[in-house]
């Protein structure tokens, strides 16, 4: 059995426009931790309601959740010095942010949490 002793979790909120003299992106609603909790929560939803397989991304396998407008991914990491990480990516959409990309804030958010465990 593996040890996992980084978690980290990704959570984007495509926000509601609401003025738009004050443009807002997806760049701007970027949550990031590192709680375990979360990461149980996501790994349960994962099996549980996993969604749909829309595309892979560099060994990314990202799903569309099938009760709400939102975009699930998870993958794990092997570390220097034995160590093991597991990271869960969260992307809500809406209406209003059509035009935005799923595979563009993937692509950012993995380049991302590789740039954090290359540090580890």
């Amino acid at each position: 059995m593996t040890a996992i002793s980084h978690v980290y979790n990704y959570t984007v909120r495509c926000p509601h426009i609401k003025d738009p003299s004050h443009p807002t992106t997806w760049q701007n609603h970027i949550e990031f931790n590192q709680s375990c909790e979360i990461g149980l929560n996501r790994l349960t939803k994962w099996h549980d309601r996993s969604g749909h397989r829309i595309f892979e991304i560099d060994g990314f396998v990202v799903r569309e959740a099938n009760t709400e407008s939102a975009y699930f991914a998870m993958q794990t990491s092997r570390l220097k010095a034995d160590g093991h990480a597991i990271v869960t990516f969260k992307i809500y959409m809406d209406d209003d942010t059509k035009d935005t990309s799923v595979e563009e804030i993937m692509q950012y958010l993995i380049e991302d949490y590789g740039n954090k465990i290359t540090n580890l």
